[in-house]
């Protein structure tokens, strides 16, 4: 659960595009209210009744200045007029005049009091003057008079939903929709908003698929609509309306994306490769209509590592539009026992692959060095995961239901110095929190592989191999660069106890076993393409993958038949639990990874288990997390750079099993005496680390107040 964007913040639909000129531009729900409701009680003098009739007669032929000048004539002759101040009060608003409108407004209200039109729209300037408490108040007061009211329900459930009470705003808008089922379609797309932030995917669905049969060629609706079909894992269902949006503005590059990333998961690749380009060169162009692209789908997208940092800049300018954005938070009090007060914030403190790797490094950080923070962004998980990360660190506190600028005081409050971010720009992130500065230093660690392209990032949690010599300026950051593999681990799951049978797992005894366990979306047709170059000429051998749906399923037994390969060759193993997960690598031989997006935690999982992991890199670091731990675990030859030397080392170790026996045993015996699994050393390291930073920070910092005091 999240907080309600500012309104020039990225509005959470996804567009890209600021909420004010998105679906803030759509929260007032109350129109421009009829002017006969706001008449004075008493007959005006017959100068300003003559004035009031001349606008009237105006405005419904449509001739707003004249409309205007004479309710200007009848405020000169009597400048508490309810009505003229009404209207003169809603051309204050148009033209975002709050101050002027609000007074024109309360003078209304003089002669009107409890006007339901004029509350509603004084509600409206009091919200655009940023008096959000003042504006449910007029609200209220309608609604308590007429609970019926639609436009007082409207605007209730706007408010309410800007305060981030997602379940008052709900119940609201159950209210408004009981008694006006025909909604305009903004409307349905903002409860479609509170409900997503809640989590009832389902009912927003069926929300914006009423404002897209209001509205059936609305660009941002049909966005919307594919992006919660995705979020619900519903690709197919995704492809109609974005495919649509894609057909009414081809250069929406979020669309286009999102579009791109739903058929990946399917592995329906055709026509992607053109997506790919298109892609490619909005990205590369300037930004169109303002509208920003989703970073973290493109990782997994044949993209120059350039192209990933100007998408990450163009999100985080969006961002950056935030009220009370800031570039650097004051210096914490130092706490009395002088350790450097550390906190990581995540949603995903369960059963999450953030949270596998993490878990033994949180246990293993000295507390008479670092005092640990984690703030979790989802509610607590009170599973095994949810309560190890709690007790890995002294102090855990769920932030769930509070918004961003609650949840950045909250850090200011506690004293952090240092931040980790452990989402960056994946779902469920909270990115604005970082935005506001709750630590004077913030790092982009773990979960988001990739630079997330703000300034309001210190640095980025690498090594030398995801980010080598001359790779700068893909980051906006500054390294932290750990000695060896940055990427954690947990070794406490590491598989015990006997291993299943391949007749258990449904594989042939007498097959040789590649496997790859990522997530179909990492499977592009240019990768797919190479795994079946490579079981041509072993006949002997399958491809062991992971089942994530029977669209996608089909859909590669399909591209394998036409690339010559028997669908039956391809093996899919369903989703279990981690620790029967992790004991059925024995049952496979090599682990294939993928690429651009390549094998992490998966990688992370095969090398535990004692499973030999074949990678291709790249120049993204997404391409090059599996290559990081190959070399920490003393494998570099399993870490190739061209797709053709992949392919052939591949046909080499399931041809001549003696050499891959020796690989086997190397990682094996490798497991216990390498960096890669060894977390006391690892933790040592990222201690070391941190605590420089801080002190290269405190220096940055004093020489810019001595600067400051001789300038």
């Amino acid at each position: 659960m999240s907080a309600a964007p500012s309104r020039n913040a990225p509005c959470p639909c996804g567009s890209g595009k600021r909420y004010k000129d998105c679906h803030g531009a759509l929260s007032s729900f109350a129109g421009p209210a009829v002017s006969t409701d706001v008449a004075a009680p008493q007959p005006p003098p017959s100068q300003v009744q003559d004035a009031l009739l001349e606008a009237r007669t105006a405005m419904s032929s449509g001739d707003m200045a004249s409309a205007e000048r004479h309710w200007r004539l009848a405020l000169a002759s009597d400048a508490d007029d309810a009505e003229a101040n009404f209207h003169i009060g809603n051309l204050h608003r148009e033209h975002e005049d709050a101050p002027a409108a609000v007074a024109c407004y309360e003078r209304a209200l003089g002669r009107a009091p409890g006007n339901a039109s004029v509350l509603n729209n004084l509600g409206l300037a009091l919200e655009l003057a940023g008096e959000r408490d003042r504006a449910l108040g007029c609200y209220r007061e309608v609604l308590a008079a007429d609970g019926a009211q639609a436009d007082a329900l409207g605007n209730v459930a706007n408010a309410l939903f800007e305060r981030n009470d997602l379940a008052q705003s709900a119940e609201a808008y159950a209210k408004l929709v009981a008694i006006r089922p025909a909604l305009p379609a903004a409307v349905w797309v903002r409860r479609a908003l509170v409900l997503q932030r809640m989590g009832q995917l389902a009912e927003a669905e069926g929300s914006l698929r009423e404002a897209a049969r209001a509205q059936p060629d609305d660009p941002r609706i049909l966005a919307n609509l594919g992006s919660i079909c995705i979020e619900q894992g519903k690709h197919g269902d995704a492809d109609e309306p974005l495919a649509r949006v894609r057909e009414l503005e081809p250069h929406n590059a979020y669309a286009l994306s999102m579009l791109a990333h739903a058929r990946a998961q399917r592995c329906a690749w055709s026509g992607i490769d053109e997506l790919f380009d298109d892609i490619a060169r909005l990205l590369d162009a300037p930004a169109v209509d303002g509208v920003a692209v989703a970073p973290m789908p493109l990782l997994a997208m044949p993209l120059a590592p350039l192209l990933l940092r100007k998408a990450a800049e163009r999100w985080s300018r969006a961002l950056a539009l935030s009220a009370g954005a800031t570039s650097r938070a004051m210096l914490p009090t130092a706490d009395g026992d002088g350790r450097l007060r550390v906190a990581f914030v995540s949603s995903d403190f369960r059963e999450h692959a953030v949270a596998v790797v993490i878990s033994e490094m949180l246990e293993r950080l000295d507390r008479d060095r670092l005092e640990v923070f984690a703030y979790g962004l989802l509610p607590a998980d009170t599973g095994p995961a949810g309560r190890r990360i709690a007790a890995a660190v002294e102090h855990f506190a769920d932030v769930s239901a509070l918004p961003a600028d609650a949840i950045a005081r909250r850090m200011r409050e506690d004293g952090i110095a240092v931040a980790f971010d452990l989402n960056g720009y994946t779902r469920n992130a909270r990115p604005e929190v970082f935005a506001l500065r709750p630590a004077p230093l913030q790092i982009n660690s773990i979960g988001y592989p990739g630079t997330l392209g703000a300034p309001w990032y210190d640095y980025i949690h690498i090594d030398r191999f995801v980010a080598p010599e001359g790779s700068k300026h893909l980051y906006s950051e500054r390294y932290l660069r750990m000695p060896h593999s940055y990427y954690a681990s947990d070794t406490t799951r590491a598989p015990s106890g006997p291993p299943p049978s391949r007749a258990q797992c449904g594989l042939p005894e007498a097959a040789f076993v590649y496997c790859s366990f990522n997530n179909t979306f990492k499977i592009l047709p240019a990768v797919f393409a190479a795994w079946m170059r490579i079981l041509a000429p072993t006949p002997n051998a399958v491809l062991w993958l992971l089942d994530t749906s029977a669209e996608a399923r089909a859909n590669l037994g399909k591209e394998a038949q036409r690339r010559g390969v028997a669908p039956h060759r391809l093996i899919f193993a369903p989703r279990v639990d981690i620790a029967s997960h992790m004991a059925r690598h024995a049952a496979a031989d090599l682990f294939l990874d993928t690429a651009p997006y390549g094998a992490h935690t998966t990688c992370n999982d095969a090398l535990l288990a004692g499973l030999p992991v074949l990678t291709c890199v790249g120049e993204s670091f997404a391409s090059r997390v599996a290559g990081s731990q190959l070399h920490a675990l003393g494998l570099p030859e399993l870490v190739t750079r061209r797709i053709d030397d992949y392919e052939a080392l591949a046909v080499a170790l399931a041809t001549t099993p003696g050499r891959l026996a020796k690989l086997r045993s190397r990682v094996a015996a490798n497991r216990h005496d390498h960096a890669l699994f060894d977390m006391e050393a690892y933790a040592r390291a990222l201690e070391d680390r941190v605590i420089e930073a801080w002190q290269r920070h405190l220096a940055e910092h004093r020489n810019k107040s001595h600067d400051s005091d001789h300038a």
